[in-house]
């Protein structure tokens, strides 16, 4: 099969997480939400010239991923189904690890392969990602990249990414280390609504997201990194709270979480990070990136290192 067109897209660590939907056709948050694109993981995705269509990942067609992006292909084209070309994506580096964001790179990188084969020119991303947010929230942040914060309105229109911040403001670095889980991200979502602290979150949440970004301009790694931590304990006590009771953390989760804190206490900068799912992120600096790293090695774990990462782009 001839290549005709590529993409890739990075994955993104929510610093402040958005946890719910109140419209799922549009997939409209409750809250805005704040996040990073790493530099070490993505998804990497292709149009082809074969000719039976639809979303194939790592070879084998995904009614997930058709059904998610035939409303970004009806949006930017009401003319053509995803079935009309074929797109092969694969993550990289790939595994069935969960709270990763791979929703949010595939969705970045199909979304803006999808624009360039219907629509054609160089988007601008910022109102692209009204568009790759129906394949999933989060994959309006990945989109824009760098550091980017969602803005969640009442409509369409008013719910989109821009893009605040980038290495350049925060050299943020992250040890990312994957972790599986057989929870889905979808039954999470649906689950937080029955939680009877949901209401208390989205006014937290909504509250963190301004203090998260004045953090960041004012690159305060300290302060971004509690921020994160707060903002993961809320998430998941959610989570936990809802009708029931889904325990998305592992014993491994809480491994890393107990080194984290052993790790500050002795003086390394290290904040752990989670989203929905077991894996965790830990928030660093360049100076301490490795012994972070080490540690997590030491415990056993596969972990890679990040900075903050670009936007969605066709290759």
């Amino acid at each position: 099969m001839a290549v005709k067109l590529r993409a890739e897209a990075y994955t993104m660590q929510a610093l402040v997480k958005y946890h719910g939907l109140k419209d799922w056709t549009l997939r409209l948050p409750y809250h805005d939400s704040i996040s990073v694109n790493t530099t070490c993981m993505k998804t990497e995705a292709s149009i082809t010239d074969a000719q039976k269509g639809g979303v194939y990942i790592e070879g084998r067609l995904n009614e997930s991923a058709n059904s998610r992006l035939q409303g970004v292909v009806e949006k930017l084209d009401p003319s053509k189904s995803v079935t009309d070309f074929r797109i092969d994506s694969r993550n990289v580096p790939s595994g069935k690890a969960k709270g990763i964001g791979y929703s949010s790179s595939a969705g970045a990188a199909l979304t803006l392969l999808s624009q360039r084969l219907l629509v054609g020119g160089a988007p601008d991303l910022t109102k692209l990602s009204r568009t790759a947010r129906l394949f999933a929230a989060s994959a309006s942040r990945s989109l824009v990249g760098g550091f980017s914060r969602l803005y969640a309105g009442d409509e369409d229109e008013d719910t989109y990414a821009e893009r605040f911040a980038d290495a350049k403001v925060m050299d943020l670095r992250m040890v990312i280390v994957p972790l599986p889980s057989r929870v889905r991200t979808e039954d999470a979502h649906r689950e937080v609504l029955t939680s009877p602290f949901f209401r208390a979150r989205v006014e937290s949440a909504q509250k963190r997201c301004d203090e998260m970004e004045r953090a960041i301009l004012a690159d305060d790694l300290d302060a971004v990194g509690r921020l994160a931590e707060r903002d993961t304990l809320e998430l998941h006590s959610l989570t936990m709270t809802g009708d029931s009771g889904l325990v998305i953390m592992t014993e491994d989760s809480i491994r890393i979480i107990r080194k984290v804190r052993e790790l500050r206490s002795s003086g390394v900068k290290a904040y752990y990070s989670m989203q929905t799912g077991p894996s965790v992120f830990v928030n660093t600096s360049e100076k301490d990136q490795g012994k972070v790293l080490n540690a997590m090695e030491k415990l056993g774990y596969r972990a890679y290192l990040s900075g903050v990462g670009g936007e969605a782009r066709i290759l």
